[in-house]
C-alpha cells in the first residue's frame, strides 16, 4: 500500500518560519534530489566499456579468413597480466581459430578455458556456442547438441541465436528425430554454408566385384542372452495412470544411457510417497501434465521406498527428467522416491534398482559406463549425495559382472 507524502501545511507554524529552518528545508530537498538522481530516479548514464582495438582487430582478421594473423593477436591478449574478462575473450577467439584450422581438440581446449575465466550469462552461452559446434564436428553429436540448447536462451546478439537454433535444427533433422518448434522458428530461412561439412559422411568407393566361388555356409554359434530373475514392475492402469498426451511427447529414440534421480519433494507430498505410492504418482503426474504442461511424467520408472517399481512414463516416448531435449535423447529416466540429500535410499529400494539396471542393460545393449547420475549431466546436487554413492557401488558391480562373463 503506498501512502501519499505532502509537505507540513503552514497552518502548523504558522506563516512565520524562522531562517533556520528554511536552511535545514533547503538541505532536505538538495539531499532528496540527491537520492532520488541515483536510486528511484533515472540511472546514471553509463558510458559503455571500449573492447581493446587490438581484440576488434583480431575478429576482424578471423572474419577475413586470416587464421595466422587473427591467432597472433589473440594469443598476445590471454597472458595472466591481461584482465580476466580479456584473456576469456581472447580464448573464444582461440578456439574459433583452431575451429577454422579443423583442430577439434585443440578448440575444446581453449573453450574450457574460456568458460573458466568468464562470468557467467551471455558471454559464457558464446563459449558453449561454439563448444557445441567443435563436439558436432567431432562427432559428440549428444554433447554438442546439450552445449547448444544450454547456450540458445543466454544468447544476446540475434546472428548467435540464430547459429545455434540452425545447429540444433539441422542436427536434430539428419538424426531424424523430432525438433521442438522453438528452434525450427528461430532458425528460420537462415542458412550458413560453412557449417554444412558437420553432416556430411564419407562415402566409401564402391568395391570392385570380383567372382569368387561361394563357400560353405557358417552357422554362427548360439549366443546366449543372460537370464534375470523376472522383474516385477507396476504397470500405469495400477495407479490408474491418465492417458499420455501425445501432442505433448515425442518418441524415444535406441535407448543408450540410464539417468537416475531422486524426487526430494516437500514434506506433505514425500509423506504421500511414502504412504500412498499410487496416490503420489498421480499427483506427481497430474504437476506435470497440468503446471509444467508436458504430456505425462516426466520418470520412466519410479521405486517407492518399499521396494516396488512402477511404471511412469511408457519406454516408447522420450522422457523429461534429464533438463533438455538432447539430454533426454534416448536416455532412460528413472527415480527413487525420496531425498537422499537427507536420507539413505531404503535397502528395498537398492535391490531393486540394482535388478532394474541389470534388466536395461541386458535387454537394450547399454554399457554400464552409460548409467549416470543427474548430477553427472548437468550442474544440480541429484540424485542426492546417498543416492550417487549407492549408484557408484552399483554401477561397478555390473562392470565386474560383465567382464566376468567376457572371460568365459
Amino acid at each position: 500500500m503506498h501512502r501519499s507524502a505532502h509537505p507540513g501545511r503552514s497552518g502548523r507554524f504558522g506563516n512565520h518560519v524562522s531562517g533556520p529552518i528554511l536552511a535545514i528545508s533547503a538541505l532536505i530537498s538538495v539531499s532528496c534530489m540527491v537520492l532520488l538522481s541515483g536510486c528511484g530516479g533515472s540511472p546514471p548514464r553509463r558510458t559503455p566499456t571500449a573492447q581493446p582495438a587490438a581484440l576488434l582487430e583480431a575478429r576482424g582478421a578471423l572474419e577475413q579468413g586470416e587464421i595466422v594473423r587473427a591467432r597472433h593477436i589473440f594469443s598476445s591478449l590471454e597472458s595472466p597480466e591481461r584482465p580476466l574478462s580479456l584473456r576469456g575473450m581472447a580464448r573464444i577467439g582461440l578456439g574459433r581459430c583452431a575451429i577454422a584450422e579443423g583442430d577439434l581438440d585443440g578448440a575444446i581446449r581453449h573453450l574450457g578455458v574460456a568458460r573458466k575465466l568468464l562470468p557467467s550469462g551471455s558471454q559464457h552461452a558464446r563459449v558453449r556456442l561454439y563448444l557445441g559446434e567443435a563436439q558436432l564436428r567431432s562427432g559428440a553429436i549428444n554433447s554438442g547438441l546439450n552445449q547448444l540448447e544450454t547456450a540458445y536462451p543466454a544468447l544476446l546478439e540475434a546472428d548467435d541465436r540464430s547459429r545455434a537454433a540452425f545447429l540444433i535444427t539441422r542436427t536434430l533433422d539428419q538424426l531424424g528425430d523430432a525438433v521442438p518448434a522453438l528452434y525450427r522458428t528461430a532458425a528460420g530461412h537462415h542458412s550458413y554454408p560453412e557449417y554444412s561439412s558437420i553432416w556430411q559422411r564419407t562415402r566409401p568407393a564402391p568395391p570392385t566385384v570380383v567372382a569368387v566361388p561361394p563357400a560353405p555356409p557358417v552357422v554362427p554359434p548360439v549366443q546366449k542372452r543372460p537370464t534375470h530373475p523376472r522383474l516385477k514392475i507396476h504397470q500405469r492402469n495400477s495407479w490408474n495412470a491418465r492417458p499420455v498426451r501425445t501432442s505433448s511427447v515425442v518418441p524415444m529414440s535406441r535407448p543408450t544411457r540410464i539417468t537416475i534421480h531422486h524426487t526430494a519433494d516437500q514434506p506433505a507430498i514425500a509423506a504421500l510417497g511414502i504412504r500412498e505410492p499410487k496416490a503420489y504418482l498421480r499427483r506427481i503426474q497430474d504437476y506435470c501434465t497440468g503446471s509444467l504442461k508436458w504430456g505425462d511424467i516426466g520418470y520412466h520408472y519410479l521405486i517407492s521406498s518399499d521396494g516396488r517399481i512402477w511404471e511412469g512414463r511408457p519406454l516408447k516416448y522420450q522422457g523429461a527428467h534429464a533438463g533438455n531435449n538432447s539430454l533426454n535423447r534416448g536416455n532412460i529416466g528413472i527415480a527413487l522416491i525420496g531425498n537422499f540429500d537427507e536420507d539413505r535410499p531404503s535397502s528395498s529400494q537398492v535391490k531393486s534398482l540394482g535388478s532394474l539396471l541389470s534388466a536395461l542393460t541386458s535387454v537394450h545393449g547399454i554399457g554400464s559406463n552409460r548409467i549416470y547420475g543427474h548430477q553427472d549431466l548437468r550442474d544440480t546436487g541429484c540424485p542426492g549425495t546417498h543416492l550417487q554413492a549407492v549408484l557408484s557401488r552399483l554401477v561397478s558391480k555390473l562392470n565386474r559382472i560383465s567382464t566376468a562373463r567376457k572371460t568365459r
